[in-house]
């Protein structure tokens, strides 16, 4: 049963896309970050993909939260999603093009009728692979696309190691410096007795109070870096910041300074960084261009098969075009061409970046380390030191003012330690960030 060409126009035209309305504004845009949370069922079913829905909320936990929530990453899967939405555009056919039109005679000479239909089909035929080469380009963009997510997460994963290393940094230091405080506190009360009994000058105790006042400055400067890092965290994960405060945040990574032997990952950073897999994407893209250019030295056929009634006779035609191609299409060859040795100059350029950030990342963390090493010995020797006065205060020997004076240079030593470990951990980072993989 043949269909009336009403309805077969009909049925094509219920099988066309209709437009789905999809309205944003800055409202939602507020109330949707404003929901952003660690209880958020999305995201815990993302972590469970990841195999990482129990546990403390360290780095590589808030990591993934980064990765779900974080503004930077969840563009970055949009535009992979766009690239791979390219895929089926390239895909696709040329359509037909059907031409119909009647004319009519005013002045008929012929009395047989006023009226002359015509009816063209037109068909397109792409040849020399050229749609092959159309899709193997949209599918090397998509990879690119979607290798830069994985890059995109990185750089997510290093923001929010840096905020918890800083806000970690802040507490610690909080910590130290109340003690040093303290014993600051005590020492000048000694003083001050010593002084009104005669045994030490006034220079002795503007001295303490002079150290004193360092040590509270050191506090307050602390303080103040304690107080916005909670919200620099939360800015890196992309949480508001009341979405921490019920977390318990482990810092226990920090506290570690892992060897350095990264053959396996040093190569793996120079051959396999995501950032190196986009633009080998992208290379592989400019290849298929540039085949799609020399495709495009064929020209495609359109075959166009007709048919007109003209005074009675009804007349069939069967016409083909096609364009001369008399430039050979020379001028996009080239720039495909050029286009295609940028992208690998970009590539190498690219692998020589991270060669150098690799070897200053490895020097600046060997070095901190052992600077680490050198200021936790010398942590443990004032130690030692407030120990051994501390008996030779009881044996009295000494005064409880060299014991308090002891104490305060031990409690130097710890905080000297511990910015020690945060350079090496600051620069442990940068290696990571390097390598974009984790120390062991």
């Amino acid at each position: 049963m043949k269909l009336p060409p009403l309805l077969l126009s009909l049925a094509l035209l219920t099988s066309c896309v209709s437009y789905q309305a999809r309205p944003i504004s800055a409202e939602a845009g507020v109330q949707e970050l404003a929901g952003h949370s660690l209880n958020d069922p999305g995201l815990k079913a993302f972590l469970a993909e990841q195999k990482a829905s129990q546990g403390s909320w360290d780095v590589n936990r808030l990591a993934l939260v980064a990765a779900y929530f974080h503004p930077d990453v969840t563009l970055a899967r949009a535009e992979a999603d766009e690239a791979a939405a390219a895929i089926k555009t390239a895909q696709m056919r040329p359509n037909p093009v059907f031409t119909f039109a009647p004319q009519f005679a005013s002045n008929r000479v012929n009395p047989i009728t006023p009226w002359f239909a015509a009816a063209n089909l037109s068909i397109p035929i792409e040849t020399a692979g050229k749609r092959s080469r159309r899709t193997e380009q949209a599918h090397a963009t998509a990879e690119a696309a979607r290798w830069r997510v994985s890059s995109r997460a990185w750089a997510a994963r290093s923001r929010v190691r840096v905020a918890m290393l800083e806000l970690y940094s802040a507490r610690e230091n909080i910590r130290l410096l109340e003690t040093e405080q303290q014993l600051h506190d005590e020492a000048i009360k000694k003083l001050t007795a010593q002084m009104d009994a005669g045994d030490v000058s006034p220079f002795e105790l503007t001295q303490a109070r002079l150290m004193l006042n360092r040590t509270r400055l050191a506090r307050h400067d602390a303080e103040r870096v304690a107080a916005t890092g909670e919200a620099k965290l939360a800015a890196a994960v992309g949480v508001p910041v009341h979405a921490l405060a019920g977390a318990k945040l482990d810092f226990s990574s920090f506290q570690r300074l892992p060897a350095t032997s990264i053959a396996a990952s040093r190569r793996q950073a120079l051959t396999q960084r995501a950032d190196l897999m986009a633009l080998l994407a992208d290379y592989a893209a400019t290849e298929s261009a540039l085949r799609l250019e020399i495709a495009k030295q064929y020209p495609d056929v359109n075959v166009s098969p007709g048919f007109d009634y003209n005074q009675g006779q009804n007349r069939w035609q069967l016409g083909i075009n096609l364009p001369l191609p008399f430039n050979q299409n020379k001028g996009p060859i080239a720039q495909a061409e050029a286009r295609r040795a940028t992208t690998e100059k970009r590539f190498l350029a690219q692998q020589s970046i991270i060669q150098g950030e690799l070897d200053i990342a490895l020097a600046a963390y060997n070095a901190s380390r052992a600077k680490a090493g050198t200021a936790a010995q010398l942590a443990e020797e004032a130690g030692a030191a407030s120990d051994t006065t501390k008996k030779m205060v009881e044996g009295g020997a000494v005064s409880a003012l060299d014991y308090t004076r002891r104490q305060i240079e031990a409690s130097a030593a710890r905080v000297a330690h511990l910015t020690a470990q945060i350079e090496a951990q600051t620069a442990a980072g940068a290696l990571e960030d390097a390598m974009q993989a984790t120390l062991r």
